[in-house]
Formats: structure tokens, sequence, C-alpha cells
């Protein structure tokens, strides 16, 4: 006769794939979609947004540029004053 611990048997049922009982299975969420910021050249002045290139020269007019791309608005804002510490720009 053989005797099952609990770290014996959580072992097997790691080893099949299996989850135990107790264990709720929550549904799957889908990923979120990554904020953007882009920092654009707008009429010879830099400016960090949330709009892409199409909605900026629909907003703008023909006059607009994109300088770059990030994930936060901390992280455009640092690349255009590093790289554009005036604010002026040009297309």
């Amino acid at each position: 006769m053989y005797i099952l611990t609990s770290g014996v048997l959580a072992a097997i049922v790691l080893a099949y794939g299996m989850q135990p009982a107790h264990v709720a299975r929550r549904p799957v969420e889908p990923v979120q979609d990554v904020q953007k910021y882009w920092v654009y050249c707008i009429d010879d002045k830099t400016s960090v947004e949330q709009w892409d290139l199409a909605q900026m020269k629909a907003r703008r007019g023909s006059d607009v540029c994109r300088l770059h791309e990030d994930t936060s608005v901390s992280g455009a804002t640092d690349w255009m004053n590093r790289n554009f510490p005036s604010g002026r720009c040009s297309c």
C-alpha cells in the first residue's frame, strides 16, 4: 500500500498538466493595447501628442511630421527635450 503525500500528488498533477479541482480557472483576458505617445514637429515647434500621424494631419494640416514614438509621455517628453532643447524643429 502506497501513501501519496501532498508534494508527490502535486508533482503528478503538474507532470500530467492537470489542475486540482480546487483551483479556480479564470478566463483569459486579452492583452491591452499599449498606449503610444508621439513627438511631432508642428509649425516649427515640437509637441508630444497621443494622436497618430493621420489624426494629427487631419487636425493640424499638412505641416506636421512625426519625429519619435514612445510608450510613455515622460519618455517622449525626455526624448524631445534631449533632441530639441529649444523646442524648435522643421519637417
